[in-house]
């Protein structure tokens, strides 16, 4: 009987888990952007690729984001910024935690990478995706009003690449998601 339950619940959570989950057009890249955790539920992470501005994000929402494969810089900006290099694969599903932390004034931002290896990665990933509400992102209309905020960013990341102990986390082609994967 307890493997009956077992086997149950794990047809029940695979199949709700299904029905969400995107895959990317051909030739294109997706991405998730996610809250992962439950601090700062009332800030908004401001999320970018390169220079520009996909939105902010709010606590218990994620985004999906569909691109051209190759590398890009994805960044959040909250009181700090953080960095990710990213090199993506046509047709391949990655996937980007923001994790609020606790600032010197308000809240502040790590960006973390996600391996479909990690178990924990894929726990936090399937809770975000079948708990979170699924936010707008506004695409590149919106980049000019952020244009100084973009500016002083890069400026940071170069600062932070040309030290050689550089904290920018990386996302390799091989950091890939698939439904296989749950």
């Amino acid at each position: 009987m307890k493997k009956i339950f077992v086997v149950l619940i794990l047809l029940i959570t695979f199949n709700g888990f299904g029905q969400t989950f995107k895959k990317p057009t051909k030739g294109k890249a997706l991405v998730y952007i996610i809250r992962g955790n439950s601090i700062g539920n009332g800030y908004n992470i401001r999320v970018y690729d390169g220079k520009r501005f996909l939105g902010p994000l709010p606590g218990r929402a994620y985004f999906t984001y569909e691109c051209e494969p190759g590398e890009h810089l994805f960044w959040a900006a909250s009181e700090n910024r953080d960095f990710v290099e990213a090199n993506l694969s046509a047709n391949k599903i990655y996937v980007i935690d923001l994790r609020a932390k606790l600032g010197l004034v308000h809240m502040a931002v790590g960006v973390e990478p996600y391996t479909p290896s990690n178990p924990k990665h894929l726990k936090r990933f399937k809770k975000a995706i079948n708990k979170h509400i699924n936010a707008v992102i506004y695409g590149k209309e919106r980049s000019d009003e952020k244009k100084e905020n973009i500016e002083k960013a890069f400026k940071s990341y170069k600062s932070i690449k040309n030290n050689r102990h550089s904290k920018i986390k990386k996302l390799t082609s091989d950091m890939s998601f698939s439904i296989d994967n749950f």
